[in-house]
């Protein structure tokens, strides 16, 4: 069997998901990880712990493939013996692995669930029926295609209110298109806003189904994450949910997160078990999910195949989630039921722009989780060259420099 000393970490990706999992792992087991990408980012720049390896054509699907059976070829010379653990850190990668998984099987330990599953967590259309057959809280949802393009009343008659989101259920073939005022999601005010950006889309050569859901309206604080760790058995044994309290500001980078309290929240821990158990699920999911305050239930949203890229959360309440990839695949052990209950801060800004620009809903919680502990993804006191200090240092004056910049325009609007 295996032993610490005996792998090698593979991450895709060089940006803050992939120091996380390289962190993770070297606190673990003290491994040194590789990571592969577009571009030597500086969140893993002059590091220690992660050896990155940068190609320009690495969002070529054939290349990564390429590139991930000639560093097998390497190492099998170089680490003869050694079990390569090969984790993605962003959606791209991921269905990467999923199309070309035979291409690279024999030669790395993939956590991921099989192609079926995968699917039904992938298709939106498929995610929300799921969800509704195990009862499994989720926005009301309604699924058009593109036959509905005729019908002049399309957006007249929701089961539920405007404003709206609109959203593509392949989200596989439609980040690969481009055209004017292409979002991920829409948020749209009323019928005629939802016809045109509907007719858009099918126009850019879009040919999938598209969810019209209701809005849930709310700032940080009505914003949650779970991420998990599910073993070959199909059931959760890691879990751990956070609270947002600080969002990203930058227009370009909207949907991250920049300051996560972990909390204790027995029903969504309950609903995210119930869902992914219920598909047989393997491996790290990321698990986005919205409480409804007309309601009080915590509803899901949707589910990444991977690690979120603010995962590192966990750690900050004691839980090491790229720990149960290594645990189970690589030297055989059981992965012990670990579920995060402690309220502990994590931070991808420094904690002074945090509290300055905090929200007041969420201000006190961070106060509070910040006096019982606090975690800096990119501050690893084993990795503070004075190279990687003043990488660390221009990350964090260019969030801050963000909030000044963006938080003028929120008020100048």
């Amino acid at each position: 069997m295996p032993t610490e000393d005996d792998f090698v970490p593979v991450i895709l990706g060089t940006g803050l998901g992939a120091y996380n999992l390289a962190r993770s792992l070297h606190e673990a087991f003290g491994v040194r990880s590789i990571a592969l990408g577009r571009y030597a980012l500086r969140e893993t720049a002059h590091s220690r712990i992660v050896e990155v390896r940068a190609r320009r054509d690495f969002d070529d699907e054939q290349v990564v493939v390429e590139t991930l059976r000639e560093l097998a070829a390497e190492l099998a010379t170089t680490r003869p013996g050694a079990v390569l653990l090969l984790l993605p850190t962003i959606e791209h990668y991921t269905n990467v692995l999923l199309e070309h998984r035979a291409e690279v099987d024999d030669r790395y330990l993939i956590p991921l669930p099989d192609a079926a599953t995968a699917a039904r967590v992938m298709n939106k259309t498929d995610f929300y029926a799921t969800c509704a057959a195990l009862g499994v809280p989720h926005p009301e949802t309604l699924v058009v295609d593109a036959s509905v393009l005729d019908d002049p009343r399309l957006g007249e008659d929701l089961p539920f209110g405007y404003p709206v989101i609109l959203k593509p259920s392949d989200t596989d073939q439609y980040p690969r298109l481009q055209f004017e005022g292409r979002q991920k999601v829409y948020l749209l005010d009323d019928a005629a806003a939802l016809r045109e950006t509907a007719r858009r889309i099918y126009a850019a050569g879009y040919d999938g189904e598209l969810i019209v859901q209701e809005y849930l309206a709310g700032d940080e604080s009505v914003m949650r994450v779970a991420n998990t760790y599910s073993d070959r058995s199909g059931r959760v044994r890691f879990l751990s949910v956070g609270q947002v309290a600080l969002t990203e500001y930058n227009p370009d980078l909207v949907g991250n997160n920049n300051a996560i309290v972990t909390i204790d929240d027995p029903d969504l821990a309950h609903s995210v078990r119930t869902l992914l158990d219920g598909i047989g699920y393997h491996g790290a999911a990321n698990v986005d999910v919205m409480l409804d305050r007309r309601t009080g239930l915590s509803k899901v949203l949707e589910v990444n195949l991977r690690p979120g890229a603010t995962a590192f959360y966990t750690m900050a309440a004691g839980g090491n989630l790229a720990r149960c990839a290594a645990d189970e695949l690589v030297l055989g052990r059981p992965v012990a039921p670990f579920t995060t209950t402690v309220e502990r801060l994590w931070l991808n800004v420094p904690y002074a722009v945090a509290r300055w620009f905090v929200p007041a809903s969420t201000r006190s919680l961070l106060r509070r989780a910040s006096r019982a502990g606090r975690v800096h993804t990119l501050h690893y006191r084993p990795d503070l060259s004075l190279r990687r200090r003043l990488d660390v240092a221009r990350v964090d004056l260019r969030h801050t420099l963000d909030y000044v910049k963006f938080s003028r325009r929120r008020l100048n609007h």
